[in-house]
């Protein structure tokens, strides 16, 4: 006869979740400082795999264009139609294209980019780097005496600096456009009066803030993702936990990020 065994209850407390969780990520946050400043000195160096640098260009830039601009056209339609709406009530329809140009440069365009991009593009290089991890791979690189921060991850940083850029801009660009035909179809606003209030609304410093940010998404999934790749040991089931790490954490940190060049660039216009 089959005596069931009982159950162990587990005590769970938020204290202790919330500790688990600050201890983790000021771990991580050390591994991922460690590995962009050993990233910049290769980079400093000139030691560079510039044809592996083309391929992860095309794998992080080209192969997310349609993700982006999907993402894009849809944000677009939203966010113009909800401001054209208000700002008609207001009687201020001449201003709905500062308004949309505004957010989707300082805002949307490298937010959009940079949350797509750590979907794709980060979940699929941390998931890569910790099967490399777990089937002994990474340790036949360092016994052939390759570094695998300079094999692996200078190349796709130097990439995604290249093109997460270029897809926040074409995010955007792509925004502007859907926010174009809402303020047209939802105001009756014309073109012409849309892309005048951009002129006198956008200021040069709105697009350092939007490349800056751009840029500052490119090292945060690039980095998390491959510290965690680099730093995960175990078996099959730890592929999965690493990339749904990689996720959570490059999404999180992209939107601390955001917020704090935000506060630190934020001037009245």
């Amino acid at each position: 006869m089959n005596v069931p065994k009982p159950i162990k209850k587990i005590a769970i407390s938020p204290f202790l979740i919330f500790e688990d969780w600050v201890a983790s990520g000021l771990r991580l946050s050390g591994q991922t400082l460690l590995m962009l400043l050993h990233t910049i000195k290769y980079i400093l160096r000139g030691e560079i795999d510039w044809p592996e640098v083309w391929r992860q260009c095309y794998f992080i830039g080209v192969n997310s264009f349609v993700v982006v601009a999907i993402t894009a056209i849809f944000t677009g339609f939203a966010m113009s139609l909800q401001i054209a709406r208000e700002l008609v009530l207001f009687g201020a329809d001449t201003a709905i294209g500062g308004v949309v140009s505004l957010a989707l440069i300082r805002e949307i365009g490298p937010i959009t980019a940079g949350v797509m991009v750590a979907g794709r593009v980060g979940s699929a290089i941390a998931a890569e780097l910790t099967t490399m991890m777990v089937t002994e791979q990474i340790d036949a690189l360092t016994v052939m005496r390759i570094d695998p921060v300079q094999f692996l991850v200078v190349p796709r940083y130097i990439a995604a600096m290249l093109m997460v850029p270029a897809l926040s801009t074409y995010a955007m660009f792509i925004g502007l456009l859907a926010g174009i035909q809402i303020a047209h179809g939802a105001a009756n606003l014309p073109v012409e009066t849309f892309l005048d209030s951009v002129k006198q609304t956008i200021l040069d410093r709105d697009f350092s803030v939007h490349f800056t940010k751009a840029w500052i998404n490119a090292t945060i999934i690039i980095m998390f993702s491959c510290a965690i790749g680099l730093n995960t040991r175990g078996g099959a089931e730890d592929v999965g936990i690493a990339t749904t790490r990689s996720i959570v954490w490059t999404m999180v940190m992209i939107f601390i990020f955001n917020f704090i060049v935000t506060s630190l660039t934020y001037a009245p216009r």
